[in-house]
């Protein structure tokens, strides 16, 4: 608090609505209908994530709590470390490829590996364990809309 009793902001709060803001970004990239911009607050933070009209596309979304995780579909997280401004220009081509379709899940008998795939041929992958299924399978994710404009 100041001395007028005023609530100075945190740098947390700073980072957050730098968050929101690149979400809302992503957002307004997109056609009228494609996706919704959601914010919940749990016990470990704050999680912004779009939700695309489209059943057969993948949520996307950043889940903060003074770290930056990146999280998409149903059940992959990235975990990144660092300053919020340079961490938001690696998620962003992240953010378009979930958008543009170009990522799946593999969901085994113990866990999830998700892959995106960036421009250029550059992939991320990572694993998330003890998620288990009894008949594994492949969910290739569709773009959030096509050509037209039409989720």
């Amino acid at each position: 608090m100041s001395e007028l009793g005023i609530e100075k902001p945190t740098r947390e709060t700073d980072e957050e609505d730098q968050i929101a803001h690149f979400m809302q970004e992503l957002l307004a990239g997109l056609p009228g209908g494609t996706a919704t911009l959601g914010v919940r607050h749990d016990r470990s933070g704050t999680v912004f994530y779009l939700k695309p009209s489209n059943k057969k596309s993948a949520e996307f979304g950043i889940h903060y709590d003074g770290c930056v995780d990146v999280f998409f579909g149903s059940g992959n997280t990235f975990e990144l470390d660092g300053n919020v401004d340079e961490l938001l220009e690696l998620v962003r081509p992240l953010a378009l490829a979930v958008i543009s379709g170009r990522c799946e899940q593999r969901f085994g008998f113990l866990g999830v590996r998700g892959k995106i795939l960036l421009d250029g041929g550059k992939v991320y992958r990572c694993t998330d364990y003890f998620h288990p299924r009894l008949y594994p399978k492949t969910v290739r994710y569709e773009p959030y809309y096509n050509e037209s404009g039409k989720p």
